[in-house]
């Protein structure tokens, strides 16, 4: 699940948040369906067709602050 304003994740499995980046690898034609795995524990989270690369990140919040 994705809070748009925040471009933050939720995952429907753990429920831990978790942020994804989309690198342009700018492979020509070599669109193809990426899966959003959850960083921390793995369950796929959706997809995207891209030509680049889905790194996600652990969100690690202490009070209401998100480092």
């Amino acid at each position: 699940m994705l809070d748009n304003s925040k471009n933050i994740y939720k995952c429907k499995a753990c429920g831990k948040s978790f942020t994804v980046k989309i690198s342009n690898a700018g492979y020509p034609g070599g669109k193809e369906r990426e899966n959003i795995d959850c960083p921390w524990c793995s369950v796929e989270n959706g997809s995207e067709i891209t030509s680049g690369i889905i790194t996600t990140h652990k969100v690690i919040t202490e009070g209401d602050v998100v480092q």
